[in-house]
């Protein structure tokens, strides 16, 4: 007498017989500790987040920041898009963020020889975003430099401060940390005071000229 198979699992199922995922595939945002310290990079940690992480409950106090995507802290304009900092009202912040993550990748892909040593870039270069070798291939070295040349011309047309804040907050090396006028306008927020002047003027102008490249 022959064994019975293994029975077919219920479901809906695409063309090929493969089950259809219900929900779609889990994102996996990190362990609670490693959400907190990107967390606190960006500052939206409250007092009673910071206690319950103190008092080692580190799973109560990550839950108590939402499920919000804390991996954009990556980078400085990951950072200062988590922190609110990128409002306009005309541009949507997260293509501004994303803009500024262009030319990041512009540049250091026409600049490689001198890219820096830093966690985004390691990552960019490890998916093939940056790509080491652009010298290699004459015609691709050529549209690389051409789109960051335009790119910069439109932050060259905003002004010459225009265009210093954005690279500062989106092509110097400021993975972990920085610049230290975000650091200054984060830490502000997060406690609830007034951003000295000549910061708010840099974030006012990295706004200005990421709207015009977004």
């Amino acid at each position: 007498m022959a064994r019975a198979g293994r029975k077919r699992k219920a479901g809906a199922r695409n063309k090929t017989g493969r089950l259809i995922a219900i929900g779609g595939p889990r994102l996996d945002r990190g362990t609670a500790e490693l959400r907190l310290h990107r967390a606190l990079r960006a500052g939206p940690l409250d007092p009673a987040a910071q206690r319950l992480w103190q008092r080692g409950k580190a799973e109560e106090a990550a839950a108590s920041i939402g499920m919000g995507d804390h991996r954009q802290a990556v980078d400085a304009v990951g950072r200062a898009w988590l922190a609110d900092l990128l409002a306009h009202p005309v541009r949507d912040g997260a293509a501004m963020r994303d803009a500024g993550r262009v030319l990041f990748k512009l540049y250091w892909a026409h600049y490689a020889a001198l890219a820096p040593s830093g966690g985004l870039y390691r990552d960019l270069a490890g998916r093939g975003v940056v790509r080491v070798g652009a010298t290699g291939d004459i015609e691709r070295a050529a549209q690389l430099e051409a789109a960051l040349n335009r790119r910069l011309a439109v932050l060259d047309d905003c002004g010459r401060d225009v265009r210093r804040a954005v690279e500062s907050l989106c092509v110097d090396h400021h993975f972990e940390f920085g610049p230290g006028w975000l650091d200054r306008l984060i830490a502000a927020r997060r406690e609830g005071r007034a951003a000295g002047e000549e910061d708010r003027r840099r974030i006012e102008a990295a706004v200005l000229g990421l709207a015009a490249l977004a």
